[in-house]
């Protein structure tokens, strides 16, 4: 294994780009409950989807693959799972490619651990970045990691982290937990402000199910996503290629590498018939497909699609299906007139009365669909 990582350090030049795949959030050792009998299934799924990660980094010939955190579900895993990745961490050494890698808050660096248990980091080509921030050089790459493990404390931010070292061309990080965002993500640790006061190349970050971008150039910072489908509202499937030709010029390409397919469909289903709805979703359907469906627009009280039986006839052939009623009540016209003429919705029914009267007959129809929809939005505008 050391002879070939030789092998390929001899073959590198100062002009060559620096590539890196990046992935993070596997959670080896799931269990699935919610799956039922599919549980087991696609938990071994997940081991095969990282020995498709393994294949993708040694296809591309990355010099580094970056794992930020989360490769274990827990941090207490059976032998199996512990030699697994020993394999696949192997083939990746014989590849000549080294790895880079962080606890995450699910597989904290702890004592009596996965982590401690497995000896990763005993393979000369595989470091594993204590709950310290801490840096590791590679002059065949001229590249620099930083990386922090989440410890028994938690995640951390940056703000203990070294600036960008002067000693190599490139420098990169790796870290664990949540970006903030105001209003939205108030308590993440990691800001925006510290990714670019460290001035690094790239910044691979894990946490976060879904692929998004937390920082742009010249000192992006990404969150990679699950690479295989773990939960709904989770688009992920991919890792990240990341190629430096220069300081400060990282490009990131996503590669597909999951088998499960989170697909989240809105269907306004006002006027539709039922039967052609269901058809509709079901050519959309097959074995690999988790499909999130939300019904939504106006349908009379007890028409239009069941949503028990749509989710019923879309699991005989999905991997998964959800189906959601946010549709709102095709009110009649006592319904309508019941509201009194002194408030907002009273006054809006009638305009829209008086202008369907003075309409032309196919006119009509478009306005007393607009009449209905107005209404639905002045009783809940919180689905503006």
């Amino acid at each position: 294994m050391v002879d070939r990582m030789v092998d390929r350090m001899v073959d590198r030049t100062v002009d060559r780009p620096l590539t890196l795949l990046h992935t993070a959030d596997l959670h080896l050792g799931m269990a699935f409950p919610g799956l039922g009998e599919r549980g087991r299934e696609h938990r071994e799924q997940l081991r095969r989807t990282f020995a498709r990660i393994v294949e993708v980094a040694l296809e591309r010939r990355v010099d580094l693959l970056v794992v930020a955190g989360d490769l274990f579900h827990s941090p207490r895993q059976g032998e199996g799972t512990i030699a697994f990745v020993r394999d696949q961490f192997r083939r990746l050494g014989e590849g000549g490619v080294r790895v880079a890698l962080v606890a995450g808050n699910h597989d904290p660096f702890v004592e009596e651990s996965v982590w401690t248990r497995g000896r990763f980091q005993e393979a000369p080509h595989v470091h594993l970045f204590g709950p310290a921030p801490e840096a590791v050089t590679y002059p065949d790459l001229d590249l620099t990691v930083v990386g922090q493990s989440v410890g028994p404390d938690g995640a951390a931010g940056l703000a203990a982290w070294p600036r960008r070292p002067t000693t190599t061309r490139f420098a990169v990080g790796v870290a664990h937990g949540s970006a903030y965002r105001e209003g939205m993500v108030e308590d993440g640790p990691i800001h925006p402000a510290d990714i670019r006061a460290l001035g690094l190349d790239y910044l691979a970050l894990g946490d976060w199910h879904s692929p998004s971008q937390v920082t742009g150039p010249p000192t992006p910072a990404w969150y990679a996503g699950a690479p295989e489908f773990l939960a709904m509202d989770q688009e992920g499937g991919q890792v990240l290629l990341v190629t430096i030709p220069a300081p400060g010029a990282a490009t990131v390409e996503a590669v597909p590498v999951g088998r499960r397919r989170y697909r989240r469909r809105q269907v306004d289903v006002t006027g539709l018939d039922p039967a052609q709805v269901q058809t509709d979703l079901l050519a959309e359907a097959d074995p690999d497909t988790v499909l999130d469906v939300v019904l939504t627009g106006l349908a009379p009280p007890g028409a239009g699609p069941d949503p028990r039986a749509l989710e019923d006839a879309l699991q005989e052939v999905c991997f998964r299906a959800r189906v959601r009623d946010a549709r709102r009540p095709l009110l009649d016209e006592a319904t309508l007139e019941a509201f009194p003429e002194r408030t907002l919705v009273g006054r809006f029914i009638r305009e829209m009365r008086r202008r369907a009267d003075a309409a032309p007959q196919e006119e009509r129809e478009v306005i007393e669909e607009a009449l209905q929809l107005g209404v639905a939005l002045l009783l809940h505008p919180e689905d503006v």
